[in-house]
């Protein structure tokens, strides 16, 4: 018979972590390779922050725009980051944030590690904050940060994934 290429049914969405680092350190030691589209060295003396996520709650996307009549494209790529239990602690970091522009490293429920924001990193565009209503509201906070790049949200080859752990705290 004839076997259709990629469709295949053992892929799942969802996210299991986020790491989270200041985009001015990953921009002075992150290697980029161009020919693969990979990121190959995280580079060290710097921290990811890990984001351990509540299951089928986070996640990443990127939109490209392209303009045919001006041959440009662009690349908007937006993580949400929930977190349940409003804290104190949460509401600081929300406002630490807000404040810095960002890198983040989403890790996917299939064992790929993406990086968005490499290029001119990510803000925080939206924060969700409160109580909820009923019982079975949240009552915690959900962040999104937006970037707008020139080039695709980039892949960490195996070494990189490796490197991450080494630099990775929570």
């Amino acid at each position: 018979g004839y076997e259709l290429t990629g469709c295949t049914k053992n892929n799942v969405g969802g996210l299991h972590k986020i790491y989270i680092a200041n985009w001015k350190d990953v921009e002075a030691n992150v290697t980029y390779d161009d020919t693969t589209g990979e990121i190959t060295a995280l580079g060290t003396g710097y921290d990811w922050f890990i984001f351990d996520l509540v299951k089928e709650t986070s996640s990443w996307v990127e939109n490209v725009t392209a303009n045919i009549q001006n041959g440009t494209v662009a690349f908007t790529p937006s993580v949400t980051l929930v977190m349940n239990k409003l804290t104190t602690a949460q509401r600081n970091l929300v406002a630490m944030l807000a404040t810095t522009l960002l890198t983040v490293i989403a890790e996917d429920n299939n064992g790929n590690y993406v990086m968005l924001g490499r290029i001119k990193g990510l803000d925080v565009t939206a924060v969700d904050m409160g109580s909820g209503t009923a019982n079975a509201d949240r009552n915690g906070v959900s962040i999104t940060m937006t970037g707008a790049e020139s080039k695709a949200s980039a892949f960490l080859d195996a070494s990189s994934v490796t490197a991450l752990a080494g630099l990775a705290t929570y």
